[in-house]
């Protein structure tokens, strides 16, 4: 969303902070709860003093550089004095701490971070004997600061710290499952975004890795096991079997965004390649499914299965199997017709061909070859 400069004077934020004159906004929202108008649901190009909705006096969410992090201080001071209104004083420490490096990092007083660094951890080392374990959301955030202004050494540090104290026995409990996905998520952001300069550290924080994922596999996300298994592979100095894929995506979704498609994308074949080779590997795919929808599903929801058809079929294989699943997939078109029926029987064919067994078709897959074909027919 663009910024709202056509006021030279922002309204104050919730917390009191008053943004200069010239200060660029980046989101606004109704504050009664009631209506929660405005964000990025709601673009606008001026800044409402009171919510069209119903009449509400305003208040920025977000800021630009660098009035963020001064409104940032304010919203802070307020909660740290206790009031009510302001959210929980002791998480308003743990996120004090964050604010307070981030300042060191941008005043160029970056030796003030370890101990920063420190502070924060030793607060949630305290906070666990409690029940009460604030400051791991801060230690994620913590991180990508650290990150973003290039201290990966100091960022190494903080990860080894924090996989030290971090508990996971019981990953039944929310906190501990949710402190066990930013810790590795974090792990990963290092390795994924620390420059080869930092061969040392980033080998380091790869050990970490290696050594707690296998511990909470049983929680992470899909992200986090698709970057595992991208990471397992790069580090040990294989290519990753789905980088060239992972490129035509993001260069596919570059030419969606410079050219909104009518009608049947370009390099349609393409599109369905990646899918059906993603849709075969199942969880052993390292594609980012975000990237998959908005590139090989989405741009196909208003495309006709006649139309999918006559890019597909003459060329079969990997193509007219993931034209197939995209049908499948969207459940946008009627199955009954012949170009839909044509499609999913020649994806089948295919599949079939490359030796899977039944055990790899849904339901509705293996009830379509059965119907078409004859039971035991596979």
């Amino acid at each position: 969303m663009g910024l709202f400069t056509r006021r030279t004077t922002l309204p104050p934020t919730r917390h009191g902070y008053q943004p200069p004159r010239g200060a660029a906004g980046l989101g606004w929202i109704c504050p009664f709860d009631g209506c929660g108008r405005g964000g990025p649901d709601h673009p606008s190009d001026r800044w409402p003093r009171t919510c069209p909705e119903c009449g509400t006096p305003v208040v920025t969410t977000r800021l630009a550089e660098p009035w963020q992090h001064e409104a940032r201080r304010v919203e802070l001071d307020a909660r740290l004095n206790g009031s009510p209104a302001h959210g929980d004083p002791d998480r308003a420490h743990a996120e004090n701490l964050v604010w307070a490096a981030d300042d060191a990092l941008r005043t160029g007083h970056a030796q003030r971070v370890p101990a920063i660094a420190a502070r924060l951890a030793d607060r949630l080392d305290a906070g666990r004997a409690t029940g009460r374990a604030h400051g791991y959301e801060q230690l994620f955030h913590l991180v990508r600061i650290l990150g973003a202004a290039g201290e990966w050494t100091l960022a190494a540090d903080v990860l080894h710290r924090w996989r030290r104290s971090v508990r996971h026995d019981d990953l039944e409990d929310n906190d501990q499952r949710t402190e066990a996905r930013m810790l590795a998520s974090s792990l990963i952001h290092h390795l994924e975004e620390a420059p080869a300069s930092f061969a040392s550290e980033r080998r380091a924080v790869w050990e970490v890795l290696r050594e707690f994922v296998p511990v909470v596999q049983s929680v992470t996300t899909a992200d986090i096991d698709r970057s595992w298994k991208r990471l397992h592979r790069t580090m040990a100095g294989r290519s990753d079997p789905d980088e060239g894929a992972t490129r035509e995506l993001a260069r596919l979704a570059g030419l969606d965004a410079a050219r909104p498609t009518r009608g049947t994308p370009p390099e349609t074949p393409l599109r369905m390649e990646i899918l059906g080779r993603h849709t075969a590997k199942g969880p052993d795919s390292t594609l980012d499914t975000t990237h998959i929808w908005t590139v090989c599903l989405q741009p196909y929801l208003n495309v006709s299965p006649e139309d999918l058809a006559e890019a597909v079929l003459p060329l079969g294989g990997w193509t007219v199997y993931g034209a197939s699943r995209c049908l499948r997939e969207l459940g946008t078109h009627d199955e009954n017709g012949a170009a839909y029926g044509a499609i999913w029987d020649a994806g089948l064919e295919f599949y079939r061909s490359t030796g899977v067994s039944t055990a790899h078709l849904s339901f509705n897959d293996h009830q379509r070859w059965i119907r078409r074909h004859g039971p035991d027919s596979w």
